[in-house]
């Protein structure tokens, strides 16, 4: 069933009907009908802002569908270090009697930066942030993985998408060899990743700055994982609009050490040699297997300028792969 789709009108009833939210997000209530604008719309949600400070996020798929429950992440976001991400203030899932679903939280300041507009300067500070994230977030309660083996997760994905869509999937095949080869040569490394609180999808695109300080939005991914896997998603080799930045090798490791510095300073050192190999393979793995979706997703798109931008970005990471792989 899908969640009731609210527009502008619908958010201010919902907002006037739950004074108490100001409150939790750390507001006043504020005089008059809420002042409602449309932020944008992800792969998940429709998000809105409600002036001075919320943001509501409404699902446009079913919620079974969402990596995380709603209930689930917003639990996630109350073990997140203060000043990384949103404040949760509420949510709901929707019942046979109430298809309403949503997400509510403070909003976050800030605007998305296009990959090109990433300096070193922002890369360090984005490293910082995710480093006091994989340090300070709480884990307690949630389920703790076992030793990652991309070898394993690169073979059930494949799967998945073979079971799942096998039209998309055939774009997979032509690189599958090379790729296997990479994450077996990169097996090593893994024995020594620490598990975390992890953002689980830390692109550019769910990085909002603002005044020079990254901050964390979209947190439907998170879970207990790699932190190599949050730094990995800023881009490097492989990169596409609007989601993964073109890095040098330099720039990469400039990042990475950047990273290794604040966890130093944190108390929790890491292994910069082992982590720097774990972020390539989660980088790989991320751009190897979001090219069947980005594909499925432009043949669904009835938006032009939407099946576009999906079909360049299919095209430059298939680029980038060759490249990289040889």
């Amino acid at each position: 069933m899908l969640p009731t789709q609210l527009d502008a009108e619908g958010v201010a009833d919902l907002v006037d009907a739950h004074p108490g939210w100001w409150a939790t997000a750390g507001y006043a209530v504020p005089p008059g009908r809420p002042q409602v604008r449309l932020l944008g719309r992800g792969e998940s949600c429709v998000v809105w802002s409600v002036e001075p400070g919320l943001a509501v996020r409404v699902p446009h798929r079913p919620v079974h569908e969402l990596p995380l429950s709603l209930e689930a992440e917003l639990d996630l976001l109350a073990r997140v270090p203060d000043g990384l991400a949103a404040r949760p203030v509420a949510a709901r899932t929707p019942t046979e009697d109430d298809p309403t679903a949503y997400l509510v939280s403070s909003l976050v300041p800030g605007e998305v930066l296009a990959p090109a507009a990433w300096t070193d300067a922002l890369l360090a500070a984005l490293a910082r942030t995710l480093a006091r994230l994989h340090v300070g977030g709480r884990t307690d309660g949630l389920p703790a993985p076992g030793t990652p083996d991309p070898v394993a997760a690169a073979h059930a994905a494949r799967d998945w998408w073979r079971e799942h869509e096998p039209g998309a999937a055939t774009v997979l095949e032509p690189l599958w060899p090379a790729v296997l080869r990479r994450m077996e040569q990169a097996l090593p490394a893994f024995a020594s990743a620490e598990p975390a609180l992890v953002h689980g999808d830390a692109c550019l695109s769910n990085v909002v700055v603002d005044g020079g300080v990254p901050r964390l939005i979209d947190w439907e991914w998170g879970h207990v994982g790699d932190p190599a896997r949050d730094l990995a998603f800023g881009g490097g080799p492989l990169h596409a609009d609007p989601w993964y930045a073109a890095l040098t090798g330099r720039q990469v490791r400039a990042q990475a050490r950047a990273y290794a510095d604040e966890r130093e300073r944190l108390g929790a050192p890491v292994d910069l040699g082992p982590l720097l190999v774990r972020r390539e393979v989660h980088l790989l793995h991320e751009t190897y297997f979001i090219r069947p979706h980005l594909h499925r997703v432009a043949a669904a798109a009835t938006d032009p300028g939407r099946r576009a931008t999906y079909l360049e970005a299919a095209a430059q990471l298939r680029d980038g792969l060759e490249r990289w792989l040889g």
